[in-house]
């Protein structure tokens, strides 16, 4: 008995003790007017239900009645300061909706100065969640940083099973509180396996009106940024966004579209942007759909009756369950107050006690478990959902969270209306060369032909632009052969013929050279010292062979040998024909002497004069070792260049230094013709050595210069000045120093051996002609 009393007086003491009305005042956007968008009319239903719903439920304010009183600030900062301060003035310590986020941030902040507690059903803009700046502040939604890393992962899933494509990704905000702080937040977690290719902004003023923002500029930068994933953070506009995106081209099965919680919990009107968003990926926190509560909140929707709720029974938007459960935890923190006996103390209670409450709050919503961490945040995974024009509502196709990671519960249906992963690896078509097929082709897709660089030996399929650029690029020089002005391969034929011509008649000229010098000892050639003649005649070859080096496609070995097979015939003919002359002036330089000059001793000078080229050449063979490589000539090349320890400039280098040594041997023949150019025309050589020697600087001081210049930009031409210069080198004085004797054997002699001949000279001067045609 004594306990039914106790029970008693604390039941009466409680219902004394309670208000009779407890009021939440609301800050909404819009007041529910027939030209009011749906969304805000169905907040305004949302919340009325809940009222209901809390003021049916004994366990919830049971001796107290629930109130809703709406304040709209109309999407102004200004107006909702405004209200923020007459709230303050009239004591009200809590104030739920806020529903935007750029309102949020100014009333959150006023809010911390007049000391008013908000509960916000959906504002989750990463800005927010700053304890410091914003203490006073809770809400229904988790940050949305969290969105952005829901689509990073779902780019990254899909990323290792297309790979290319799903690496590049343009982001457009607008630019409020929202969309830069999400965006940023975005972007600064992106990680380094995604690239962002172009971050945009526009300014959207539109949000309540409804008016549009041209975004020409903005979509012309992400189409040439070459992304084909758009990530939208938006506030609205989004109807205008993918209309003119669709114009862009930005739009279609080849494309991926995100969007944030600002999009995908809200409706589309327009038919054609509702097809054109099918397969539309949106972000929202995962509000699981197999719980009581939110089957609950589903009958309550569809049961109510719209002629007194407005738009009760349409499509339902996922923030319609965040406002539901957002006055449920208002109340539930009227509640606490209640039973803590703080409404009825006639006290004001302060918004820190009522955000330590709200925040220290558990239980299970329409939207799934309600929880808060330590700034005021919600505790929720999310989900990524594709839209579906035919129901104009996202399924939920995967969920993210940071301790389990991405898990995804159902395939996504694309823009293409399959599960078919969309192909982001979409590249221009082009025109391409076939080496082994010779002519030009053409990949429509822009991947399905593997283009090769031309440092390979068997390269196929290479770029259209290396045809017909002077540079041999295909092993068969098929680039710069079918339907080239400047044809290699008939260049080729042309020299080759001319080349293999010359170096039988050089062959034919040593066999003349044995055969009547050495072995029948024809006084005009045993005067002109055969066995030099037949040196000079192997540095010819040697030298015209060397133009067989430059045939074709570049190779390691063949350039390799370039400076071997031209530089030391170059210098062996040279020293050859100064060893001759040297010769000739010991003999005539004291004509009372009588000297006697070997060819044993004649050949030990030619091997002195060769002794520093060989150093030069190999020194450079082995310290700047030329070879072949790539080499950027307007389109990468493979071409003859500089290897070894320096590189570039070293083959420069070297190659200067051969040319000097041989400007060295050039002064030293020119020496040697002017101190014998008064010996008997029988033994003078010095004119036919200086006109040899005239020819060789001719050649080097103009031709080596122009070819330099040349050849970078037209190897064609520059092949050509090289090869003639190198025939007409080798040609000019094969034929100065074999013509003369050849016609005077053949022509003037009748092929006869000739002993005696008619010369200037007096016996004094005349020396002892043992002297002269010693050859051992």
């Amino acid at each position: 008995m004594r306990v039914q009393l106790f029970l008693i007086v604390c039941l009466v003491s409680c219902v004394v003790g309670s208000p009779k009305n407890v009021t939440l005042t609301t800050m909404n956007v819009l007041p529910s007017l027939p030209e009011t968008p749906l969304l805000f009319r169905a907040l305004e239903t949302v919340i009325e239900l809940a009222r209901i719903t809390v003021n049916e439920d004994p366990s919830i304010l049971p001796f107290s009645e629930l109130l809703v009183s709406p304040v709209y600030h109309f999407g102004s900062a200004g107006l909702a300061i405004t209200e923020m301060m007459k709230l303050s003035e009239n004591d009200v310590s809590l104030v739920g909706g806020n529903f935007f986020a750029d309102v949020s941030t100014f009333t959150a902040t006023v809010g911390g100065v007049f000391d008013i507690a908000q509960l916000s059903a959906s504002a989750s803009s990463p800005i927010l969640a700053d304890d410091l700046s914003y203490p006073l502040f809770s809400r229904l939604a988790p940050s949305s940083a969290g969105q952005g890393a829901v689509i990073r992962e779902t780019i990254l899933y899909y990323g290792k099973m297309q790979t290319f494509g799903w690496d590049k990704v343009a982001v457009i905000s607008t630019s409020s509180v929202y969309g830069i702080s999400l965006s940023n937040e975005f972007i600064a977690n992106i990680g380094e396996e995604i690239e962002i290719s172009t971050y945009q902004q526009f300014v959207f003023e539109g949000e309540l009106t409804g008016a549009l923002t041209s975004i020409e500029v903005e979509l012309e930068e992400i189409k040439n940024s070459g992304a084909r994933i758009i990530v939208a953070f938006i506030i609205g506009n989004y109807e205008n966004l993918i209309v003119e995106a669709d114009q862009k081209g930005l739009v279609g099965e080849n494309y991926v579209w995100f969007v944030s919680d600002a999009i995908s919990g809200t409706f589309f009107t327009n038919e054609t942007v509702i097809e054109l968003s099918r397969g539309l990926l949106g972000t929202f926190q995962y509000i699981p759909q197999d719980t009581p509560q939110y089957a609950g909140f589903i009958d309550l929707w569809n049961s109510a009756d719209p002629e007194i709720f407005h738009d009760a029974g349409t499509v339902l938007s996922p923030f319609y369950f965040l406002t539901y459960d957002y006055v449920l935890t208002a109340a539930k923190a009227f509640d606490e107050a209640d039973k803590l006996g703080l409404l009825d103390s006639g006290e004001r209670v302060s918004g820190a006690v009522w955000t330590d409450m709200i925040r220290e709050m558990q239980f299970n919503g329409t939207s799934g478990p309600v929880a808060f961490d330590s700034i005021g945040d919600r505790i929720a995974p999310f989900s990524i959902s594709y839209y579906v024009p035919e129901t104009g509502q996202y399924e939920l196709a995967a969920i993210y969270d940071e301790t389990t990671g991405f898990e995804l519960l159902k395939d996504i249906v694309w823009f293409s209306n399959t599960t078919e992963i969309p192909d982001l690896d979409i590249r221009d078509p082009f025109h391409y060369w076939s080496c082994h097929d010779g002519k030009k082709k053409y990949d429509p897709t822009g991947k399905s032909v593997h283009l090769h660089t031309p440092d390979g030996s068997n390269i196929d399929d290479i770029d259209f632009d290396y045809h017909c650029d002077h540079f041999i690029d295909c092993e068969n020089m098929s680039d710069e052969h079918e339907d080239c002005s400047a044809d290699f391969v008939t260049l080729f034929i042309v020299f080759g013929v001319v080349t293999g011509v010359l170096v039988l008649i050089a062959i034919f000229l040593m066999f003349f050279v044995i055969i009547f010098g050495l072995f029948l000892e024809y006084r005009r050639l045993r005067v002109a010292s055969p066995a030099f003649l037949v040196l000079l005649l192997i540095s010819i070859i040697v030298g015209y062979c060397s133009v067989y080096a430059w045939f074709g496609k570049p190779h390691p070995v063949a350039c390799g040998f370039q400076p071997w097979l031209l530089g030391l015939p170059a210098i062996s003919m040279i020293s050859a024909l100064c060893a001759k002359s040297f010769r000739i002036w010991r003999i005539f330089k004291k004509a009372s002497l009588k000297q006697r000059i070997s060819d044993l001793e004649l050949l030990g000078l030619w091997a002195l004069l060769m002794l520093p080229a060989v150093l030069i050449v190999t020194i450079w063979t082995i310290v700047s070792t030329p070879t072949a490589e790539m080499k950027d000539f307007d389109d990468e090349h493979y071409v003859c260049t500089t290897g070894g320890f320096t590189g570039e400039p070293g083959g420069y280098v070297f190659f200067s230094i051969l040319v000097a040594y041989g400007a060295l041997v050039l002064l030293f023949g020119i020496f040697l013709s002017i101190v014998t150019r008064n010996v008997p025309s029988m033994f003078n050589e010095s004119k036919l050595l200086a006109i040899s020697i005239y020819n060789l600087i001719f050649l080097s001081v103009v031709i080596i210069p122009v070819f330099l210049v040349v050849n970078p930009f037209n190897p064609f031409a520059a092949w050509i000045l090289r090869t003639v210069a190198i025939l007409y080198a080798f040609t000019a004085t094969m034929v100065l120093q074999f013509g003369p004797p050849l016609f005077g054997i053949i022509v003037k002699d009748k092929c006869k051996n000739v002993r005696v001949f008619k010369t200037s000279l007096t016996m004094q001067q005349a020396p002892k002609t043992s002297s002269l045609t010693t050859s051992d």
